[in-house]
């Protein structure tokens, strides 16, 4: 009996790289990355900010700006197109439409001096070419299917007569107008409190099951992760370091930076006395070591870590969990420190 096929991914995103321009000279912020997006898939982007989570999402959707930025990859794959290579006018048909992002702060995504209902319309007359009043009607229906209560009453209303997790739900509904094929969720439960933020994830389970949807969702907090992500890439300086199904992630995290990152989760049965922090800090992209990017701060840095830059490599020929370190990685330290002369 032969196995199912394996579906074909829905976003492809091989060797990305997105640089800026500092003082005459380009620096990578994201560097080389590549990562595929199954139907509907959840994969989390995690890391300390300034690691590349945002810049990854903005690049895929080519809203770097050109004036000192600049994307570069072998191909980000979406509907047998490679995005990549699309013009302005081509990239505005794909956002909101088949890709679109929910960003992590609704006051300053949403326009202050136009309405809600007109804003979630908006998208639905562009993209679906509706009159005013079908549109009017499918983005009342999408402000229910986020749970906005009395959405009819609430249609002509203005953000700042909304709180915060109604502003986040009129943001997942503006994100949803066009039934895309991925969602890129950059943080949006940080300006939220625990119990809002605890909606936010729920609804938006909810409405990856209802739709069918594929996400990206971008976050520092592992314990949202946990609860939402199917796979999650460990993001650091610009580099995965680490890649793995949620379960086997936190079964078995393997590099030091994702240890150190599941260690400092503030746990309930865990003395406030015994919070880990990670020592230093993300390098700033035009001050990046030799190296690991990470050895300065690991407790694991051998000679070679901070000479060479380990490659990304599953931890065994059959494994979907890959890791970019020299320790941890199962290569031959010995014969590699021979070979570089450290």
């Amino acid at each position: 009996m032969t196995a199912p096929a394996t579906p074909a991914p829905v976003l492809d995103v091989w060797n990305l790289t997105t640089s800026f321009r500092i003082e005459g000279t380009w620096y990578p912020a994201v560097r080389g990355i590549s990562f595929a997006l199954a139907p509907n898939e959840t994969l989390a982007l995690v890391g300390e900010s300034g690691c590349g989570k945002s810049m990854t999402a903005l690049s895929i959707l080519g809203l770097v700006p050109t004036a000192n930025g600049r994307v570069e990859a072998d191909g980000i794959m979406f509907e047998g197109r490679d995005l990549a290579r699309l013009s302005d006018e081509e990239m505005r048909e794909v956002r909101g439409n088949g890709i679109s992002m929910i960003f992590q702060e609704p006051m300053t995504s949403l326009n202050p001096v136009l309405t809600i209902g007109f804003q979630v319309t908006e998208a639905l007359i562009y993209h679906q070419n509706l009159s005013r009043a079908e549109a009017e009607r499918e983005a009342l229906a999408l402000l229910d299917l986020v749970k906005i209560p009395s959405a009819k009453s609430r249609f002509r209303e203005y953000p700042h007569q909304f709180s915060g997790g109604m502003r986040q739900r009129v943001m997942i509904a503006m994100a949803l107008a066009c039934r895309p094929k991925v969602i890129l969720a950059d943080e949006p439960t940080t300006a939220l409190d625990v119990t809002i933020q605890a909606q936010i994830l729920a609804l938006l389970n909810e409405l990856k099951a209802e739709t069918g949807m594929s996400m990206i969702f971008i976050t520092h907090n592992l314990g949202v992760v946990a609860a939402l992500a199917d796979r999650v890439a460990v993001m650091y300086a610009g580099d995965i370091v680490e890649i793995a199904s949620v379960g086997e992630l936190f079964a078995r995290p393997t590099h030091p930076y994702t240890e150190a990152l599941l260690r400092s989760i503030p746990r309930s049965d865990r003395d406030t006395a015994e919070l880990h922090t990670i020592p230093g800090a993300v390098p700033p992209i035009h001050r990046m070591p030799k190296g690991c990017r990470f050895a300065a701060r690991c407790p694991l840095a051998q000679d070679i870590c901070r000479a060479m830059d380990p490659p990304l490599e599953p931890l065994d020929p059959e494994s979907p969990h890959a890791v970019r370190c020299w320790v941890r990685g199962g290569h031959d330290l010995a014969a590699l420190t021979e070979d570089a002369n450290v």
